[in-house]
């Protein structure tokens, strides 16, 4: 919402009120938020509806904070940070420095090309990804930009799921996602709800570290890559391989012309 919305917007003045009162949510009635928020309770109901909640019950069952709220067992301050303090940087970094080399060593350059073809073919084309796999649709995103290449993403999750299950087959959607979860679950949601990609009509591309994903039936091309530790590097690997992505791109659009 703080990316979306206009920074003199209602919504924008709301998000960030809740944001700093975060930890009391959970306590208030509507009506104090409202109050908290100088505005209607009925602001208030419309607002959470746009953030995908029913009802204020639901918000307010759902802002109790929890370190781990969206089931990721190797989340930021569990994993990295935790890491960082214990190991030290020189550590962190060697380990980034290696999964770095296994991109060089490991990544399939033919299913590479093959997106690149894919990018080169399509017209309507999107990238998502959830917390710091979006980092790599967003990166992308740039980086085509710059050879003439315009491209779609969402940091809105809703947007990002409504993209998805509207698009036709003149679409291709690119999906980061480390753990290859994002096809299988509401990763945001303590609900856990399955996700059905079975109905999406888009030609679909996933770029994870799951090896397993290779055989789901509806992806139609999944470019894996590897970490050599449990560490979450993912954030750091993107950008080389969207790098080597746009190199393909860049080389299939020049003997194109």
């Amino acid at each position: 919402m703080l990316n979306d919305c206009q920074i003199k917007s209602t919504n924008y003045r709301i998000t960030m009120t809740l944001l700093l009162n975060f930890h009391q949510l959970a306590t208030l009635s509507i009506g104090k938020v409202a109050d908290l928020c100088n505005v209607s309770k009925s602001t208030i109901s419309k607002y959470i509806r746009v953030l995908g909640y029913e009802d204020y019950a639901d918000f307010k069952a759902d802002s109790i904070f929890k370190e781990n709220r969206f089931g990721f067992s190797l989340n930021y301050n569990s994993n990295i940070a935790q890491f960082l303090e214990t190991q030290g940087i020189e550590r962190y970094i060697a380990t980034i420095q290696n999964d770095l080399s296994l991109i060089h060593s490991t990544l399939d350059m033919n299913k590479v090309t093959k997106l690149a073809q894919y990018l080169a073919e399509y017209r309507e084309v999107a990238a998502f990804g959830l917390l710091f796999s979006e980092i790599g649709a967003l990166d992308l995103q740039s980086k085509l930009a710059y050879n003439g290449k315009f491209i779609t993403t969402h940091l809105n999750d809703l947007k990002q799921k409504q993209f998805i299950y509207r698009a036709n087959k003149k679409n291709l959607i690119i999906i980061y996602s480390n753990s290859g979860r994002y096809l299988q679950l509401e990763q945001l949601s303590e609900f856990r709800e399955s996700k059905n990609f079975s109905t999406v009509r888009a030609k679909i591309v996933l770029i994870t570290a799951n090896t397993a994903m290779e055989n789901d039936p509806n992806i139609d091309l999944c470019l894996t890559f590897k970490h050599c530790s449990n560490i979450q590097t993912h954030a750091n690997l993107y950008p080389l391989i969207n790098d080597l992505i746009v190199m393909k791109y860049r080389q299939i659009v020049l003997q194109n012309n």
